[in-house]
């Protein structure tokens, strides 16, 4: 199932080939994963006391309630399981009163209702395939239902993950206003940054092939000049005229390569990146995983995300060796670049990771960087390929 990358698209996709993909698996593990966060309420219910029970139930929510915030964390990640695309939380400037009680509504979800949903389904599933089983009088009959029981297994798990899956996404994601919001916040930015290097290429443009140039035509005139009086000259002339005119060019590949690289264009993003590795001047390790090229948008995007991480290792890291990762499984791109550096990393302090934020916000895909000090640095980038 190359281009599935949801839990629901397993379902509605293929579902005969859902049997033979991991999607039941990371279900399966979705469900287990959910049944700790139940399990203060279930000591609670079945031993606490009448008295008891009620104080225990309001410790138990004002506890969920404090933790609201780490558990909406924590969730987000587990979502990767059936969803790799995960969710984009909340701007930590930017969280509304909504957003809060939204994490709090899920908070008390997890630690009561949906662990007890998922522990009645994985026991009753359990014990009706024990049960058929149990009774049958040969091994091949038992063979045949207890393969019967978990296909249908393999079903109900994917939908009840994928259900749970959809409800924490409704809940856990960023208000539709604050996406809108950053993504203007983000496009405002890059339109700062696209003038910004408009005036740089104009200026490299200016200072750099438009002053060698003026520089040839004086050479070529005087050579006009001098053709007859003095021949020696002449060719000094035209050789003076010939430097000039291979230097204007080597700056003008400069400045087209800085624009768009003539190896995106052709080969594709591994292509370009491994040139981009090949002139790097600390050791880069290769892992990218390409079946396929990406829209031009999202090739674009990530290059230079990858130019600029690679420029930021040699200005500020400090690092002996970089690597980089790229995999594209179904209509998601991931990057990662990760290097051996001092680390401390920060996006206030200019080092680009804001414009890198920028480029994959606009593509509505998600970023993040884990830099303490010390390193590593590890910036990871998923780009959307729809």
């Amino acid at each position: 199932m190359k281009d599935v990358t949801s839990a629901w698209q397993a379902i509605t996709g293929h579902p005969l080939r859902l049997l033979g993909s991991p999607w039941p698996w990371r279900a399966l593990a979705y469900l287990l994963t959910s049944l700790p966060g139940g399990g203060v309420a279930a000591v609670v219910a079945a031993f606490g006391r009448q008295t008891a029970l009620l104080f225990a139930m309001i410790t138990l929510v004002v506890v969920t309630v404090v933790l609201s915030g780490p558990i909406a964390t924590m969730e987000r990640w587990r979502l990767r399981l059936i969803d790799p695309a995960g969710v984009t939380a909340p701007k930590p400037g930017a969280r509304t009163f909504s957003a809060t009680w939204r994490e709090i509504g899920y908070a008390l979800l997890w630690a009561t209702i949906l662990p007890a949903v998922d522990g009645v389904i994985l026991t009753v599933a359990a014990l009706t395939i024990v049960s058929f089983a149990s009774d049958l009088p040969s091994a091949w009959l038992t063979a045949l239902v207890v393969a019967a029981g978990a296909a249908g297994c393999a079903y109900l798990f994917t939908v009840v993950a994928a259900a749970q899956g959809a409800l924490a996404r409704s809940l856990l994601a960023a208000p539709p206003e604050e996406r809108m919001n950053e993504l203007t916040r983000s496009r405002a930015r890059l339109v700062d940054a696209f003038e910004a290097e408009r005036r740089r290429i104009e200026r490299d443009l200016h200072d750099g092939a438009q002053h060698r140039l003026t520089a040839v035509l004086m050479q070529l005139g005087l050579a006009q000049l001098d053709v007859r009086e003095d021949p020696e000259r002449t060719a000094g002339a035209i050789s003076l005229a010939y430097e000039h005119t291979q230097a204007a060019l080597d700056e003008l590949r400069r400045v087209i390569r800085g624009i768009h690289p003539p190896a995106l264009t052709d080969r594709g993003l591994e292509a370009a990146v491994t040139d981009l590795a090949r002139h790097c001047p600390v050791p880069v390790t290769l892992d990218l995983d390409l079946p396929r090229r990406p829209p031009p948008g999202v090739e674009a995007a990530a290059y230079f995300c990858v130019s600029e991480c690679l420029t930021n290792v040699i200005r500020h890291s400090d690092a002996r060796q970089v690597t980089i990762r790229a995999t594209m499984s179904g209509r998601c791109l991931a990057l990662e670049v990760s290097d051996d550096g001092i680390g401390g990393a920060d996006p206030a302090a200019g080092s680009g990771i804001t414009g890198l934020a920028d480029r994959v916000g606009v593509l509505e895909g998600t970023l993040s960087l884990s830099s303490p000090p010390g390193g590593p640095t590890v910036i990871r980038m998923e780009l959307p390929c729809d």
